[in-house]
């Protein structure tokens, strides 16, 4: 059970604690005069007003469109990290999935087939053009798609991951060219377009990242194995980034989006990452908002987190041995 089916759980205990760690915050967007008090504290009338400037593309088809968003995602990711320092195709989670299916490539029909063209597609032409002086924005929004589908193996499995048109699209290649060349233009399009507000703020992060500013793709956290894994996006400097390619900012989604940043937070028990502030990156709205921990926990920062830091991984080993037998649910009540 991941960080975020445990923030959908209403049940969960460490969905409640999480949100037991920033009481104003749960009250943000709700109705009543606190609900409206809070979305104005942090900013929520701003960002349910923005206008989402690189809408999904009109030639996706409705019934297509929520797997182009979840790949246009992933892949905006990968295209983020292209322009970062240090970026390695081998510490990625598509190395990962790519890894999980050629373990076990029977599990899929033409499994083995699927296995070596994603792979030559991910780490053979991706890499490539990656290595290239000055390739093309659409060629650079090319090498994240494989990137991407490979990343849906590691997270989904490769049966839920392959069994739909991903599936059917990868068969139907020749080979890893065949593939590459069979990415719909309406993805590589948009990929580009979110991509392209935003490339001189990464190329500022990539600067300071490059002059000794901490720096870290993809972070995880002390505490992640815990909760059944958990990761970010970005971590630079003090500052944690959640990228998100959503087309409609609401009250409800911005809660969750900042109660999933602070979970994270939360299980960087050991304060390896030093993240003092947050922030949600919306491309298709062109805007980035940032709140410092002091903001969302109504305390200050470096007096409460070791505290909450400290009673979260005491629940945590709690339901840990619930779940192994070591103790009963009403402990890891307790706890």
């Amino acid at each position: 059970m991941s960080l975020t089916s445990h923030l959908a759980d209403t049940e969960s205990l460490v969905r409640r604690f999480i949100h037991s760690c920033a009481p104003e915050l749960s009250f943000a967007g709700t109705r009543g005069a606190v609900g409206r008090e809070a979305a104005e504290r942090f900013g929520f009338d701003e960002l349910t007003s923005l206008e989402t400037r690189v809408p999904i593309p009109d030639e996706v088809k409705p019934a297509q469109r929520r797997s182009h968003a979840i790949t246009a995602g992933i892949a905006l990711d990968y295209r983020i990290r292209f322009d970062l320092p240090g970026f390695d195709i081998a510490d990625t989670a598509a190395q990962k999935g790519l890894d999980r299916l050629a373990l076990n490539p029977d599990v899929v029909h033409r499994g083995k087939h699927i296995e070596r063209v994603l792979r030559e597609a991910a780490l053979g032409l991706a890499y490539l053009t990656l290595k290239e002086p000055d390739p093309h924005p659409l060629s650079l929004a090319r090498a994240s798609v494989p990137l991407a589908w490979c990343e849906a193996i590691y997270r989904a499995g490769p049966v839920t991951a392959l069994s739909g048109e991903l599936g059917r699209q990868v068969k139907r290649a020749k080979d890893s060219v065949d593939l590459m060349m069979s990415i719909d233009e309406p993805l590589l399009f948009d990929i580009a377009r979110m991509h392209s507000p935003i490339s001189e703020l990464l190329a500022e992060w990539g600067r300071a990242a490059a002059e000794g500013t901490p720096y870290e793709p993809n972070p995880t956290f002390l505490g992640s194995p815990a909760v059944g894994g958990a990761d970010g996006d970005l971590v630079i400097g003090d500052l944690l980034i959640d990228v998100k390619t959503r087309e409609e900012v609401t009250n409800p989604w911005l809660r969750e989006a900042l109660f999933q940043l602070l979970g994270y937070v939360l299980l960087d028990v050991d304060d390896a990452h030093g993240i003092r502030r947050v922030g949600i990156m919306l491309p298709r709205q062109t805007h980035l908002q940032i709140w410092s921990l002091n903001e969302l926990l109504g305390a200050e920062a470096a007096d409460a987190l070791p505290v909450l830091r400290e009673e979260f991984a005491t629940l945590l080993v709690g339901i840990r041995n619930t779940r192994t037998g070591n103790a009963s649910p009403a402990d890891a009540e307790k706890s």
